[in-house]
Order: C-alpha cells, then sequence, then structure tokens
C-alpha cells in the first residue's frame, strides 16, 4: 500500500487492529484530572485509518483551548457523567453516543468545556475527503459542529438507528462496519480531484506557499482556485495555509523552547517577530509565551495524532 492509501477512518467495526502508537497520561496536582489516551491502527479493505481512543475524569469543570488544525475532526463521546460544551461553537453541548463531525475554524482557537467522567474516539479527516465523504460544500460546515447522521440525510438514517441502540464499543458492531463502507468515497475520487494534492502542498510546505504560486502549480487561476477551496475544504487557499503556518510556529515553540522569537520567525516564513506575535494572538487567541502555559496532555494528544491522510 503506497503512503498517499493510508486514510483515517474511525469509529468502523469489525476491524483488523493493527496495535497501538502512542500512549499518553496527565494528572494535575492544581486540578485532579485523569486524562489517557492511544493512538490505534486499524484496517479495512483496502483503508488504513489511524483513531484516537480517549479517556477522560474531571471532579470539577475543565475549560480546554485547542488550536486550529487543518483537518476535519470526526468523533463520538460516552459516559454516564460526562459532559462537553464548545464555548464557540454557539455554546452547543456534545450529545453522548452520537457521531459528530466538526468543521474547519476560521478564527481563533477552539474552545471546550468538559466536565464529568467519560471517553470516545476521533480521528482527523482530510478535508477533501471530508467533502466527498458529506457531499456539500464544506463552507457549510466551517466554525460549527453538526452529526454526521443528521449531514448525511438519507444515507445517515442507518447511522441514526445504530446511535439510538449504542450500548457497546462500536468497533464490535458490524453494522457500523456496513454504514461506514458506504459512505467512503472512492479513492481516485479525491486522488484525481487537484484541490485534494494543493491540500497536500500547503500541509507539505507548513503554509509557507504563495497562492499565486499555488494556482501557477495546479494551473488554474487564483479566482477559480479560491472558489474550489471554499467548497471543498471551507476556507479560502490563504485562510488555509495560514493554519498550517501558525500550527508550524506552535511545533517550533514546544520543540525549542530556548529559541529566540526571532529565529523561530524567520524558520516559519515571516518577515519579522511582530507578524509572528500578531497572526499568532488572532489565530490561537493568545500569546505565544502562553502556550508553554496553556500546554496540557488533551491538547498535546489533539496536535501530535496521526492525520488521516498523508
Amino acid at each position: 500500500m503506497k503512503e498517499n492509501d493510508t486514510l483515517a477512518i474511525s469509529f468502523i467495526g469489525q476491524f483488523i487492529h493493527l496495535g497501538h502508537t502512542m500512549k499518553n497520561t496527565t494528572t494535575t496536582a492544581e486540578s485532579p484530572v485523569h486524562f489517557s489516551s492511544t493512538t490505534e491502527v486499524g484496517r479495512i479493505q483496502e483503508y488504513l485509518f489511524h483513531y484516537s481512543e480517549i479517556n477522560i475524569d474531571i471532579p470539577g469543570t475543565l475549560e480546554v483551548t485547542f488550536p486550529r488544525i487543518g483537518y476535519l475532526v470526526l468523533y463520538v463521546m460516552s459516559g454516564d457523567t460526562f459532559v462537553q460544551r464548545f464555548l464557540n461553537y454557539h455554546q452547543s453541548p456534545s450529545l453522548l453516543n452520537r457521531f459528530y463531525i466538526n468543521g474547519l475554524f476560521s478564527e481563533g482557537s477552539l474552545a471546550i468545556q468538559q466536565s464529568g467522567r467519560g471517553g470516545g474516539y476521533a480521528v482527523k479527516v482530510h478535508p477533501v475527503i471530508g467533502y466527498y465523504l458529506l457531499k456539500f460544500p464544506l463552507s457549510k460546515l466551517t466554525n460549527q459542529q453538526v452529526l454526521l447522521g443528521e449531514a448525511l440525510a438519507e444515507e445517515g438514517k442507518l447511522l441514526r438507528e445504530l446511535e439510538a441502540d449504542l450500548l457497546l464499543h462500536p468497533f464490535e458492531n458490524m453494522y457500523f462496519q456496513q454504514f461506514f463502507e458506504k459512505i467512503l468515497p472512492d479513492k481516485s475520487t479525491y486522488q484525481n480531484d487537484p484541490i485534494y494534492h494543493a491540500v497536500n502542498t500547503i500541509i507539505e510546505r507548513k503554509g509557507k506557499i504563495a497562492v499565486t504560486e499555488l494556482s501557477k502549480e495546479f494551473s488554474m487561476s487564483e479566482r477559480t482556485l479560491r472558489r474550489q477551496f471554499l467548497l471543498k475544504v471551507g476556507l479560502s487557499p490563504q485562510a488555509y495555509a495560514k493554519i498550517w503556518q501558525v500550527q508550524h510556529v506552535m511545533e517550533l515553540l514546544l520543540g525549542n523552547p530556548t529559541s529566540s522569537l526571532d529565529n523561530i520567525a524567520y524558520d516559519a516564513g515571516y518577515y519579522d517577530v511582530a507578524h509572528l506575535s500578531r497572526d499568532f494572538r488572532n489565530k490561537v487567541s493568545f500569546t505565544p509565551s502562553e502556550l508553554h502555559e496553556r500546554r496540557n496532555g488533551l491538547n498535546e494528544h489533539y496536535l501530535k495524532s496521526p492525520s488521516s491522510f498523508k
């Protein structure tokens, strides 16, 4: 199997387990929060997928900040006492035992409030693959979470029925496998789409590419490129590239704590520290110097977990 054939699609039952690749446990003295996670690998038909299995125990209430990423997130949570609410998604709570998909968010970080004990599964999905899976413009998904069963309308009927009786691990249910087999897009559909490859180019170059260069590389006008990105990614190519440039800054800050902001700005493709700091405040919602203070096991796992498609 080629590396470009590695699709991380989660929540599919009857999978072939290939082993976990990462474990993480966090407990803080100030707030006795327990968090553990593993990143697992499974297979269904020709698809290889990674998924994160997460367990959380929060005695009080915890607010977690998730920096923006360039992937859609597909997830399901469960637990007798677990409550999760997206503070900047119109205060919308996440229903338990329901599959959600989150779109890209255009400004700031994703703020989540959590309490209680629970667990769940999550996977990062390449936006263009998400477009072919959902079959509607991803601009409609920007800055919000939607129930997957409702977003898929008629195709989601089986999922809605399964969710009503979701008592077991979804991987143990052959009907979940049948559902996801049905909605998976054919690989040739997105592999023949230039926007899929344009997204991968932005990812590979860590956002350091101009829209004019990108449009020339894929032989289309800037206007066409922008229209196609809004349709299949949810953001303009410039806004999408900025996500990856800022994420690269975070990686450099966390990986090189003694490096100066001048060096990090240069490595990330910024003219100077002022431009880096402005972007960081606008896109991450806090300053570069606050990154280490706000790091925790949950969002570090969120950033480091394998992407859906490489």
